[in-house]
C-alpha cells in the first residue's frame, strides 16, 4: 500500500514507475483547466530540479471528466507514460492532486533531477462528506497567516470544513459595520490568564485582534481554492461576555463589565426577554450570513451559568407566557428562535449538544461534543437528526497528548456515539477541536493538531473497515518528511502516542502550570 493519508478506498500497484525527467505536457478538459498551472506548480515543488522544457517531454498527464464518480471522488491511473486523472469536478480533481503528492518521489540518492510516480490504479472517495477541524480564536487571536497555514494543512489532509470559533467571553474577532463600536471594545482585553484554570498568574499585557471584513472574504477565497468551506461561528445565548461588554443592555442586568480575561464559565447571557437584545443578535447573525456563503452556521450552544435568567423578571415573563416551565425550556426556545432566524436567511443552524438541548427544532444539526441523556439521544437518533460527532473525550485537541493518545482517537468509530437507533440517523461527518484558552502560537496549533488531524482525516475519508493503526503510523511517519520540508512542529511518536505511565502527572502539570511543557519536550 501507498503512504497515503486519508487510506484511499481502493489501490492497485502495477509495479515500477512512470518517470519524469522534464515537466510532463498537460491536457486537460475544459473544465480542468485551472489544474494545468496547479499540477506545474506541485511538479516543481516536488521536485525543483526538473527540467521546464515540456516539447521534448515523454509523459503526458491529463485530466477528464467522469460524471459518475462522486463530487469529491477521483480516479488515476497511472502507467507507462500516462498518468490520467479522472473527477466529477474541480474538488475531485484537486484531490487526485493532493494524493500525487503524497506519492510521487523526487531527487532521490542516485536517481537526482528526476521525479517518479509509482504506477498504479487509485479509486477514491470520501466515507463522510464533513471533515471538519475547529480553531479557536475567541480566546486568543492568532491572524491570517496563521489561518492560511492551517488551512493548507488541513487541504493536505483531505479535511473541507474549516470550523472558525470567533466569538466567546473573552472577544469577538469579526469586524461589524452595523455596529462600529463592537470591534474597539469586544476585540480587546486587558490582560489575559495564564497557567490553567485554577491559576492566578497573568501574562502582563492587552490582548486584541479582530478580522476585517475584506480579510475575511480573501481568506473565505482562499480555502476554497483548497477545497474548505470556512463554517463561522458565533456563541448564543450563553459565552457572550465580551458582546455583553460592549452592549450592556442585552444582558439581564445590564450591569457593565470589561471583557474577562480569565477562562471558564460566566453568568451572562443575553435576555430573551427584550426586543433590544434580539434586535441586536439578529443583526450580527445577519452580518455574520451576508459574510460567510457557509450553509452552515455553528451558534455554539454550550450551556453557561443561568443564576440570571433565573432571576430575570423579563425571562420569567417569557417563561411564563410560552409555558417553558424553567430556564431549560427557555434554553431551547432560545435556541429555536435563532434556528428559525438562520433558517429564513437560507443557514442551516450548527448547535452543540448538552444536557439541556431536548425540544431542539429538527432544522438544526446536532453537533455530538458533550455527554447527552440516553432516552434523548436514542430519540434524536430514531427521529433520523443529522449529527457531526466529536466526542469531548477523544476530539478536544487542546489537551495533552497523554489524555487523548492518537491510538484512542484513530480507533474512533463515529455510529457508535449515536446510541441503539444510529442506524436511522445521518451521520454527516467527524471534527476535530482546538480550544484557545491555552494556544498562543502556530507552533502549539501545529504541535496539537498533527498527527491528530491526520487520524481524523483518515475515520472522516477512509472506509471503516480498512483502518488499521499499523499502516497509519506506517503511512504517518513517511508523510512527515513532507512537512519537515515546510519546517510543520507536528508532535514526535513518544508525545503523541501518550506515555500511561506519566499520565497523572502530565495532567495535573498541564491543568495547574504549564500547557507548553509538552511542546518544548518535543522540539528537545
Amino acid at each position: 500500500m501507498l503512504n497515503i493519508i486519508p487510506q484511499v478506498k481502493s489501490c492497485t500497484l502495477y509495479g515500477g514507475d512512470v518517470a519524469m525527467e522534464r515537466q510532463p505536457q498537460i491536457v486537460c478538459c475544459e473544465e480542468a483547466e485551472f489544474c494545468d498551472p496547479m499540477a506545474r506548480k506541485l511538479f516543481q515543488n516536488i521536485c525543483p530540479s526538473i527540467k521546464p522544457d515540456i516539447e521534448n517531454a515523454k509523459v503526458i498527464i491529463s485530466f477528464t471528466k467522469d460524471e459518475t464518480l462522486p463530487e469529491e471522488g477521483y480516479r488515476i491511473d497511472a502507467n507507462g507514460d500516462a498518468i490520467k486523472i479522472e473527477a466529477s469536478g474541480a474538488k475531485g480533481w484537486i484531490y487526485a492532486l493532493i494524493t500525487l503528492r503524497q506519492i510521487m518521489k523526487a531527487d532521490d540518492e542516485g536517481k537526482p533531477f528526476l521525479l517518479e510516480c509509482p504506477c498504479c490504479h487509485i479509486e477514491d472517495s470520501p466515507r463522510y462528506p464533513y471533515r471538519g477541524f475547529m480553531l479557536d480564536e475567541a480566546r486568543n487571536f492568532l491572524g491570517e497567516d496563521a489561518v492560511k497555514r492551517v488551512l493548507n494543512l488541513m487541504s493536505f489532509y483531505k479535511l473541507n470544513v474549516f470550523h472558525w470559533h470567533l466569538s466567546d467571553d473573552q472577544g469577538y474577532r469579526i469586524e461589524s459595520k452595523r455596529f462600529p463600536d463592537l470591534n474597539r471594545i469586544a476585540s480587546r482585553r486587558n490582560d489575559t490568564q495564564v497557567g490553567g484554570f485554577s491559576s492566578n498568574k497573568f501574562a502582563g499585557c492587552k490582548h486584541e485582534g479582530y478580522y476585517s471584513q475584506s480579510q475575511i472574504k480573501k481568506i473565505i477565497a482562499y480555502a476554497k481554492e483548497r477545497n474548505i468551506d470556512i463554517q463561522p461561528e458565533i456563541d448564543l445565548p450563553g459565552h457572550i461576555s465580551a458582546l455583553t461588554a460592549a452592549f450592556s443592555d442585552i444582558s439581564c442586568s445590564g450591569e457593565s463589565h470589561s471583557v474577562p480575561t480569565t477562562f471558564g464559565n460566566f453568568a451572562g447571557a443575553f435576555c430573551p426577554g427584550t426586543e433590544k437584545a434580539w434586535e441586536i443578535v439578529f443583526a450580527l447573525l445577519d452580518e455574520v450570513c451576508d459574510l460567510f456563503d457557509s450553509k452552515f452556521v455553528h451558534i455554539g450552544g454550550d450551556v453557561f451559568d443561568f443564576s440570571d435568567w433565573k432571576t430575570c423578571p423579563a425571562c420569567k415573563k417569557v417563561i411564563e407566557q410560552n409555558g417553558l416551565g424553567d430556564e431549560h425550556g427557555l434554553f431551547a426556545y432560545t435556541l429555536n428562535k435563532i434556528i428559525d432566524h438562520l433558517d429564513k436567511r437560507g443557514k442551516t443552524a450548527v448547535v452543540r449538544t448538552s444536557e439541556y438541548i431536548d425540544g431542539i427544532d429538527k432544522r438544526a444539526v446536532l453537533h455530538l461534543f458533550k455527554h447527552l441523556p440516553a432516552e434523548t439521544l436514542d430519540n434524536f437518533a430514531k427521529e433520523g437528526r443529522k449529527f457531526i460527532v466529536s466526542p469531548h473525550q477523544l476530539c478536544s485537541f487542546d489537551v495533552p497528548y497523554v489524555m487523548t493518545p492518537i491510538k484512542s482517537l484513530y480507533a474512533m468509530e463515529p455510529t457508535h456515539f449515536l446510541g441503539k437507533n444510529a442506524e436511522n440517523a445521518t451521520v454527516l461527518g467527524v471534527e476535530g477541536l482546538l480550544w484557545g484558552e491555552w494556544i498562543y502560537d502556530l507552533q502549539k496549533v501545529e504541535f496539537n493538531s498533527l498527527p491528530r488531524n491526520c487520524a481524523l482525516a483518515e475515520i472522516g475519508w477512509s472506509p471503516a473497515e480498512s483502518k488499521n493503526f499499523s499502516s497509519f503510523s506506517k503511512h504517518w511517519k513517511a508523510n512527515r518528511r513532507i512537512l519537515d520540508g515546510v519546517d510543520v512542529n507536528w508532535a514526535s511518536d513518544r508525545l503523541a502516542k501518550g506515555n500511561l505511565l506519566f499520565r497523572s502527572r502530565d495532567i495535573f502539570i498541564w491543568k495547574t502550570a504549564d500547557q507548553y511543557g509538552e511542546v518544548r519536550r518535543n522540539k528537545k
